[in-house]
Protein backbone atom coordinates (compact mmCIF):
# COMPACT_ATOMS: atom_id res chain seq x y z
CA UNK A 1 0.00 0.00 0.00
CA UNK A 2 2.92 2.33 0.73
CA UNK A 3 4.14 1.88 -2.86
CA UNK A 4 0.79 3.16 -4.14
CA UNK A 5 1.26 6.46 -2.32
CA UNK A 6 4.90 6.65 -3.44
CA UNK A 7 3.59 6.30 -6.99
CA UNK A 8 1.54 9.47 -6.73
CA UNK A 9 4.17 11.34 -4.78
CA UNK A 10 6.29 10.90 -7.91
CA UNK A 11 3.47 11.85 -10.26
CA UNK A 12 2.78 15.14 -8.47
CA UNK A 13 6.13 16.58 -9.53
CA UNK A 14 5.73 15.79 -13.23
CA UNK A 15 3.07 18.42 -13.95
CA UNK A 16 5.36 21.26 -12.89
CA UNK A 17 8.36 19.79 -14.72
CA UNK A 18 6.28 19.40 -17.88
CA UNK A 19 5.20 23.04 -17.71
CA UNK A 20 8.83 24.16 -17.35
CA UNK A 21 9.96 22.06 -20.31
CA UNK A 22 7.44 23.83 -22.54
CA UNK A 23 9.52 27.00 -22.16
CA UNK A 24 12.18 25.29 -24.29
CA UNK A 25 10.29 23.27 -26.94
CA UNK A 26 6.79 23.12 -28.48
CA UNK A 27 4.56 20.35 -27.07
CA UNK A 28 4.55 17.75 -29.85
CA UNK A 29 8.30 17.92 -30.50
CA UNK A 30 8.93 17.83 -26.74
CA UNK A 31 6.79 14.70 -26.53
CA UNK A 32 8.76 13.15 -29.40
CA UNK A 33 12.12 13.80 -27.72
CA UNK A 34 10.96 12.69 -24.30
CA UNK A 35 9.21 9.48 -25.37
CA UNK A 36 11.88 8.39 -27.82
CA UNK A 37 14.59 8.82 -25.18
CA UNK A 38 12.49 7.06 -22.52
CA UNK A 39 11.61 4.17 -24.84
CA UNK A 40 15.23 3.55 -25.80
CA UNK A 41 16.27 3.74 -22.14
CA UNK A 42 13.64 1.22 -21.02
CA UNK A 43 14.40 -1.20 -23.86
CA UNK A 44 18.12 -0.99 -23.06
CA UNK A 45 17.34 -1.81 -19.44
CA UNK A 46 15.13 -4.70 -20.49
CA UNK A 47 17.72 -6.30 -22.76
CA UNK A 48 20.51 -5.77 -20.22
CA UNK A 49 18.78 -6.96 -17.07
CA UNK A 50 15.56 -8.82 -17.85
CA UNK A 51 15.52 -10.51 -21.25
CA UNK A 52 13.32 -13.54 -21.41
CA UNK A 53 12.56 -15.17 -24.72
CA UNK A 54 8.96 -14.79 -25.80
CA UNK A 55 7.48 -15.05 -29.22
CA UNK A 56 5.91 -11.80 -30.42
CA UNK A 57 2.92 -12.44 -32.66
CA UNK A 58 1.43 -10.08 -35.24
CA UNK A 59 -1.53 -9.43 -32.93
CA UNK A 60 0.97 -8.42 -30.22
CA UNK A 61 2.48 -5.77 -32.50
CA UNK A 62 -1.00 -4.46 -33.22
CA UNK A 63 -1.59 -4.28 -29.47
CA UNK A 64 1.72 -2.45 -28.98
CA UNK A 65 0.62 0.07 -31.59
CA UNK A 66 -2.76 0.56 -29.92
CA UNK A 67 -1.16 1.00 -26.48
CA UNK A 68 1.40 3.48 -27.79
CA UNK A 69 -1.37 5.60 -29.29
CA UNK A 70 -4.00 5.63 -26.52
CA UNK A 71 -1.68 5.10 -23.56
CA UNK A 72 1.22 7.43 -24.42
CA UNK A 73 0.76 9.61 -27.50
CA UNK A 74 -2.74 10.99 -26.95
CA UNK A 75 -2.50 11.60 -23.16
CA UNK A 76 0.87 13.36 -23.28
CA UNK A 77 0.34 15.25 -26.53
CA UNK A 78 -2.99 16.69 -25.38
CA UNK A 79 -1.68 17.41 -21.87
CA UNK A 80 1.40 19.27 -23.14
CA UNK A 81 -0.67 21.34 -25.56
CA UNK A 82 -3.10 22.23 -22.76
CA UNK A 83 -0.27 23.07 -20.32
CA UNK A 84 0.72 25.97 -22.56
CA UNK A 85 -2.27 27.89 -21.20
CA UNK A 86 -3.34 25.98 -18.08
CA UNK A 87 -1.63 25.84 -14.67
CA UNK A 88 -0.04 22.51 -13.63
CA UNK A 89 -2.28 22.40 -10.57
CA UNK A 90 -5.33 22.56 -12.84
CA UNK A 91 -4.02 19.61 -14.87
CA UNK A 92 -3.42 17.63 -11.67
CA UNK A 93 -6.96 18.35 -10.50
CA UNK A 94 -8.43 17.32 -13.85
CA UNK A 95 -6.66 13.98 -13.52
CA UNK A 96 -8.75 13.31 -10.41
CA UNK A 97 -11.52 12.45 -12.85
CA UNK A 98 -9.56 9.38 -13.98
CA UNK A 99 -11.09 6.95 -11.42
CA UNK A 100 -14.56 7.52 -12.88
CA UNK A 101 -13.39 6.78 -16.42
CA UNK A 102 -11.25 3.84 -15.26
CA UNK A 103 -14.21 2.38 -13.35
CA UNK A 104 -16.35 2.67 -16.49
CA UNK A 105 -13.74 1.06 -18.75
CA UNK A 106 -12.98 -1.68 -16.19
CA UNK A 107 -16.70 -2.43 -15.88
CA UNK A 108 -17.02 -2.74 -19.65
CA UNK A 109 -13.80 -4.74 -20.12
CA UNK A 110 -13.38 -6.79 -16.96
CA UNK A 111 -16.95 -6.63 -15.60
CA UNK A 112 -15.68 -5.23 -12.29
CA UNK A 113 -18.74 -4.31 -10.24
CA UNK A 114 -19.25 -0.91 -8.62
CA UNK A 115 -20.96 -1.43 -5.25
CA UNK A 116 -22.64 1.13 -3.02
CA UNK A 117 -19.64 1.10 -0.68
CA UNK A 118 -17.32 1.89 -3.60
CA UNK A 119 -19.51 4.79 -4.70
CA UNK A 120 -19.46 6.12 -1.14
CA UNK A 121 -15.66 5.88 -1.20
CA UNK A 122 -15.60 7.72 -4.53
CA UNK A 123 -17.91 10.37 -3.14
CA UNK A 124 -15.76 10.93 -0.05
CA UNK A 125 -12.58 11.22 -2.10
CA UNK A 126 -14.08 13.59 -4.62
CA UNK A 127 -15.78 15.73 -1.96
CA UNK A 128 -12.47 15.94 -0.08
CA UNK A 129 -10.70 17.33 -3.14
CA UNK A 130 -13.57 19.72 -3.90
CA UNK A 131 -13.47 20.93 -0.29
CA UNK A 132 -9.77 21.69 -0.60
CA UNK A 133 -9.87 23.51 -3.96
CA UNK A 134 -13.11 25.42 -3.40
CA UNK A 135 -11.34 28.83 -2.89
CA UNK A 136 -9.56 28.40 -6.23
CA UNK A 137 -12.74 28.32 -8.27
CA UNK A 138 -13.15 32.05 -7.77
CA UNK A 139 -9.77 32.52 -9.49
CA UNK A 140 -10.47 30.53 -12.64
CA UNK A 141 -12.44 31.35 -15.71
CA UNK A 142 -14.72 28.32 -15.90
CA UNK A 143 -15.59 28.95 -19.55
CA UNK A 144 -15.14 25.71 -21.43
CA UNK A 145 -12.24 26.22 -23.82
CA UNK A 146 -10.04 23.95 -25.85
CA UNK A 147 -7.44 23.55 -23.09
CA UNK A 148 -9.95 21.93 -20.75
CA UNK A 149 -11.28 19.75 -23.57
CA UNK A 150 -7.74 18.56 -24.30
CA UNK A 151 -7.14 17.78 -20.62
CA UNK A 152 -10.37 15.80 -20.52
CA UNK A 153 -9.28 13.82 -23.59
CA UNK A 154 -5.92 13.22 -21.91
CA UNK A 155 -7.58 11.86 -18.76
CA UNK A 156 -9.96 9.60 -20.67
CA UNK A 157 -7.25 8.22 -22.94
CA UNK A 158 -4.83 7.60 -20.06
CA UNK A 159 -7.55 5.76 -18.12
CA UNK A 160 -8.39 3.55 -21.09
CA UNK A 161 -4.68 3.03 -21.70
CA UNK A 162 -4.01 1.60 -18.24
CA UNK A 163 -6.98 -0.76 -18.52
CA UNK A 164 -5.58 -1.93 -21.87
CA UNK A 165 -2.11 -2.44 -20.40
CA UNK A 166 -3.58 -4.44 -17.52
CA UNK A 167 -5.34 -6.73 -20.00
CA UNK A 168 -2.13 -7.15 -22.04
CA UNK A 169 -0.01 -7.89 -18.97
CA UNK A 170 -2.44 -10.51 -17.70
CA UNK A 171 -3.04 -12.26 -21.03
CA UNK A 172 0.37 -12.20 -22.70
CA UNK A 173 2.69 -12.05 -19.67
CA UNK A 174 5.08 -9.56 -21.28
CA UNK A 175 7.42 -7.64 -18.97
CA UNK A 176 5.96 -4.23 -18.14
CA UNK A 177 9.42 -2.81 -18.88
CA UNK A 178 9.25 -4.20 -22.41
CA UNK A 179 5.65 -3.05 -22.99
CA UNK A 180 6.38 0.49 -21.86
CA UNK A 181 9.66 0.62 -23.79
CA UNK A 182 8.05 -0.38 -27.08
CA UNK A 183 4.99 1.83 -26.49
CA UNK A 184 7.04 4.93 -25.65
CA UNK A 185 9.39 4.49 -28.60
CA UNK A 186 6.45 4.12 -30.99
CA UNK A 187 4.72 7.12 -29.38
CA UNK A 188 7.91 9.13 -29.88
CA UNK A 189 7.84 8.33 -33.58
CA UNK A 190 4.13 9.23 -33.76
CA UNK A 191 4.81 12.52 -31.97
CA UNK A 192 7.68 13.36 -34.31
CA UNK A 193 5.44 12.82 -37.34
CA UNK A 194 2.70 14.97 -35.78
CA UNK A 195 5.22 17.68 -34.85
CA UNK A 196 6.62 17.79 -38.36
CA UNK A 197 3.13 18.13 -39.84
CA UNK A 198 1.80 20.71 -37.35
CA UNK A 199 4.76 22.54 -35.78
CA UNK A 200 7.14 22.47 -38.76
CA UNK A 201 10.83 23.19 -38.18
CA UNK A 202 11.75 23.38 -34.49
CA UNK A 203 14.80 25.14 -33.06
CA UNK A 204 16.60 23.42 -30.19
CA UNK A 205 17.29 25.53 -27.06
CA UNK A 206 21.06 25.71 -27.57
CA UNK A 207 21.44 28.73 -25.29
CA UNK A 208 19.74 26.93 -22.40
CA UNK A 209 20.71 23.36 -23.19
CA UNK A 210 22.03 22.52 -19.71
CA UNK A 211 18.80 23.56 -17.97
CA UNK A 212 16.72 21.77 -20.59
CA UNK A 213 18.67 18.52 -20.29
CA UNK A 214 18.43 18.51 -16.49
CA UNK A 215 14.65 18.96 -16.60
CA UNK A 216 14.30 16.42 -19.40
CA UNK A 217 16.33 13.88 -17.43
CA UNK A 218 14.13 14.44 -14.37
CA UNK A 219 10.95 14.08 -16.44
CA UNK A 220 12.12 10.84 -18.07
CA UNK A 221 13.42 9.34 -14.81
CA UNK A 222 10.40 10.22 -12.66
CA UNK A 223 7.53 9.79 -15.10
CA UNK A 224 8.64 7.43 -17.84
CA UNK A 225 10.96 5.12 -15.87
CA UNK A 226 9.81 5.13 -12.24
CA UNK A 227 6.11 6.00 -12.47
CA UNK A 228 5.10 3.91 -15.48
CA UNK A 229 6.95 0.78 -14.40
CA UNK A 230 5.90 1.04 -10.76
CA UNK A 231 2.28 1.50 -11.92
CA UNK A 232 2.59 -1.53 -14.19
CA UNK A 233 4.04 -3.58 -11.33
CA UNK A 234 1.20 -2.53 -9.00
CA UNK A 235 -1.40 -3.53 -11.63
CA UNK A 236 -0.44 -7.14 -10.87
CA UNK A 237 -1.87 -6.74 -7.36
CA UNK A 238 -4.41 -3.90 -7.53
CA UNK A 239 -7.10 -3.05 -10.05
CA UNK A 240 -6.67 -0.08 -12.40
CA UNK A 241 -9.79 1.45 -10.81
CA UNK A 242 -8.31 1.37 -7.31
CA UNK A 243 -4.93 2.73 -8.42
CA UNK A 244 -6.52 5.61 -10.29
CA UNK A 245 -8.77 6.34 -7.32
CA UNK A 246 -5.78 6.79 -5.00
CA UNK A 247 -4.66 9.41 -7.53
CA UNK A 248 -6.95 11.77 -5.60
CA UNK A 249 -3.91 12.45 -3.38
CA UNK A 250 -1.79 13.86 -6.25
CA UNK A 251 -2.81 17.53 -5.73
CA UNK A 252 -2.18 17.05 -2.01
CA UNK A 253 1.40 16.00 -2.70
CA UNK A 254 1.74 19.04 -4.95
CA UNK A 255 0.64 21.27 -2.07
CA UNK A 256 3.05 19.46 0.24
CA UNK A 257 5.96 20.10 -2.16
CA UNK A 258 5.01 23.79 -2.23
CA UNK A 259 5.22 23.85 1.56
CA UNK A 260 8.49 21.93 1.89
CA UNK A 261 10.39 23.33 -1.10
CA UNK A 262 8.91 26.78 -1.67
CA UNK A 263 7.88 27.76 1.84
CA UNK A 264 4.21 28.27 0.96
CA UNK A 265 2.12 27.82 4.11
CA UNK A 266 -0.34 24.91 3.96
CA UNK A 267 -3.78 25.78 5.33
CA UNK A 268 -5.41 23.58 7.96
CA UNK A 269 -7.87 22.52 5.25
CA UNK A 270 -5.01 20.51 3.78
CA UNK A 271 -5.04 18.11 6.73
CA UNK A 272 -8.84 17.92 6.78
CA UNK A 273 -8.73 16.91 3.12
CA UNK A 274 -6.15 14.19 3.81
CA UNK A 275 -8.50 12.74 6.44
CA UNK A 276 -11.55 12.81 4.12
CA UNK A 277 -9.70 11.32 1.14
CA UNK A 278 -8.08 8.72 3.39
CA UNK A 279 -11.50 7.53 4.59
CA UNK A 280 -12.70 7.23 1.00
CA UNK A 281 -9.64 5.25 -0.05
CA UNK A 282 -10.02 2.94 2.95
CA UNK A 283 -13.66 2.16 2.10
CA UNK A 284 -12.83 1.50 -1.55
CA UNK A 285 -9.84 -0.66 -0.63
CA UNK A 286 -11.84 -2.79 1.82
CA UNK A 287 -14.57 -3.39 -0.76
CA UNK A 288 -12.04 -4.41 -3.42
CA UNK A 289 -10.58 -6.91 -0.94
CA UNK A 290 -14.02 -8.41 -0.26
CA UNK A 291 -14.75 -8.67 -3.98
CA UNK A 292 -11.44 -10.44 -4.55
CA UNK A 293 -10.16 -7.86 -7.05
CA UNK A 294 -7.00 -7.21 -5.00
CA UNK A 295 -4.44 -9.97 -4.65
CA UNK A 296 -3.51 -10.81 -1.05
Amino acid sequence: MILVFCLYALLASTFTIGKMLLYFLPPLFLNAVRMSLAGLLLLAGYYLFVVKKQRIKLVDWLMFGLISFIHIFIPYATEFVALQSVAPSCAALMYNLSPFFTALFSYLWFEEKMTLKKWIGFGLGFSGIMYYIRPDFACYDLTLDMSYVLLLISVMSASLGWVTVRHFVKTRKFSILFINGIAMLLAGIESLAASRAIEGDVLLPWGHMQNFLVLLALAVLISNVLFYNLYGYLLKKYTATFLSFVGFVTPLFTALYDWLLLGNVVHFDFFITIAIVGCGIYLFYQEELQQGYIAT
